[in-house]
């Protein structure tokens, strides 16, 4: 079985964990005559990106493994009859302890009181004077989404002491009875949207990006959080408008917000790029980080282990 890897990264590590019958190309996806050379024979192909063009080269493809866990660079319709889609897993565990971590930071003012104590200056605690802090305990965390990472956040969750609900498309699956979910709402109702902004105290961005999550948040919706929320995305960032975002975090809106995914991307690698039109830099309730949440060694392996197994299994027909 012939299996090609179109621009992706890992292609060794993942090489290596494959059937030793299977046949590994990697490709450019930039590279038009060569891609469509090496789909013209491929049977699975690794990619994040999925075109018209390349379904119409596929002659053989019978499964498509996009590594990441959004599927946006996808475009399903150029997927060829009977061609199977998997996308990535294995992250789920490292994005739950950021979305923890950063509710943590936001709630104790983390990085505002380092700032202030490295300049001599001690905002909170008992020499402040009045400078409290906030707990997660007895809160509300809203997810918006509830696929594999916002499982694993609910669980760390409830372990904090927070009340949890969600809204998510599949609201036809039946619900685990373990879930501890206060209430579970349609992701496609805007009602159960609303309600889910209105009740949180942290609100969690984890679904998929698509026509229907593409600018889900706006002003409105943020208008109906509480003051004292705080937002954390973890999914992709054009799901929360931009600058109704920043207006909401300038003006007091909202309280706070930890953001890893963003507007604005480097086009290659070590390119120096602001990931925003707006400054958000200049505000001090948020926590700005560079599409890192799911980037660590032991989810590198998991999502290295998953895509092998998933491949393993189609070529021994066990999918």
């Amino acid at each position: 079985m012939r299996i090609v890897s179109l621009g992706t990264i890992w292609n060794e590590e993942l090489s290596r964990l494959l059937d030793p019958r299977c046949e590994f190309l990697a490709a450019s996806v930039d590279d038009t005559a060569e891609r469509d050379e090496a789909l013209a024979e491929a049977e699975v192909v690794v990619t994040s990106r999925f075109t018209t063009a390349m379904g119409k080269a596929s002659r053989r493809l019978r499964l498509i493994v996009c590594p990441p866990a959004g599927t946006e660079g996808i475009d399903r319709a150029a997927i060829p009859p009977g061609v199977l889609l998997r996308n990535g897993v294995g992250h789920e565990v490292a994005i739950a302890e950021y979305v923890i971590g950063c509710c943590v930071a936001l709630r104790q003012h983390l990085c505002e009181g380092d700032a202030a104590l490295r300049e001599g200056r001690w905002r909170y605690g008992f020499q402040s004077g009045n400078g409290m802090l906030e707990e997660l305990w007895g809160t509300n965390l809203g997810l918006v989404g509830f696929g594999s990472i916002g499982r694993e956040v609910a669980a760390r969750a409830l372990a904090f002491g927070m009340t949890c609900a969600a809204v998510t498309l599949h609201t036809e699956r039946p619900r685990a009875g373990g879930d501890g979910l206060e209430f579970m709402g349609g992701l496609r109702a805007a009602d159960d949207v609303d309600r889910l902004v209105a009740w949180a105290d942290q609100l969690i961005v984890c679904c998929e990006l698509s026509e229907l999550t593409h600018g889900m948040i706006d002003a409105r919706r943020l208008g109906l959080a509480k003051p004292t929320a705080v937002l954390v995305n973890v999914a992709r960032g054009p799901i929360v408008v931009e600058r109704d975002l920043f207006a909401a975090l300038k003006e007091g809106t909202i309280a706070g917000a930890a953001l890893d995914v963003w507007y604005r991307y480097p086009q290659e690698p070590g390119q120096t790029c602001l990931p925003a039109e707006m400054p958000f830099w200049e505000l001090e309730n948020v926590i700005m980080t560079p599409h890192s949440s799911g980037w660590t060694r032991a989810a590198k392996q998991r999502r290295l282990e998953a895509m092998a197994k998933t491949i393993n299994d189609f070529a021994a027909g066990r999918v």
